[in-house]
């Protein structure tokens, strides 16, 4: 088994936490191309979802989600080296399940959102061998609550899509703000 050397940065908590094989410089680095991914995948996917909204309505959108979410996320590592994806608690995609290490801070996400932190302040990273494992909450926004919000309140047409490519989907009952997800990233050092 792979011995993890954990450091949870939590931003605005924690500050100068180094590993014996790495300074803080090259953390601080692999960081910021993680977040970088993540931002990217963000601009990328809610363009193209907006887009799919548009012209197609929610059910379009849940294509958007299912085919090119993995496709964008794929083309960001080939041109950056940074593995990024979403994962969640309650998850829609089985593909996106995630591990020990995500679920704990997820918790902690909402732990510390619920005692008042904001999620823009909120990341957390941990060295892995050679590579930085990096996470951000994802919020749940307005226009999400549309696939992701109460079961009752989503369209039919859309729940029949939800439920034709997602069968054992867990990703509904969510508000505006709740804790949708997040970005998960492993970055080079």
């Amino acid at each position: 088994m792979i011995r993890l050397v954990i450091c949870a940065v939590f931003l605005a908590s924690l500050a100068g936490c180094t590993t014996p094989e790495f300074d803080q410089d090259e953390i601080d680095l692999a960081s910021q191309k993680a977040s970088a991914a993540a931002d990217l995948l963000l601009q990328k996917l809610t363009g193209e979802l907006a887009n799919a909204m548009a012209n197609g309505g929610p059910a379009a959108a849940v294509l958007v989600c299912k085919d090119r979410a993995p496709a964008i996320a794929a083309e960001i590592e080939a041109t950056s080296g940074v593995d990024i994806e979403r994962t969640a608690l309650r998850i829609r995609n089985p593909d996106n399940a995630a591990d020990e290490w995500e679920t704990e801070v997820m918790e902690s996400f909402a732990a510390r959102r619920k005692a008042g932190e904001e999620w823009s302040t909120m990341s957390a990273t941990v060295v892995d061998g050679r590579r930085l494992r990096w996470m951000r909450p994802i919020p749940l926004a307005p226009l999400c609550a549309t696939c992701h919000g109460e079961a009752s309140a989503i369209a039919p047409e859309t729940r029949k899509a939800l439920l034709d490519f997602y069968p054992a989907d867990q990703a509904v009952g969510f508000s505006p703000g709740d804790l949708r997800g997040a970005f998960t990233a492993r970055a080079p050092m």
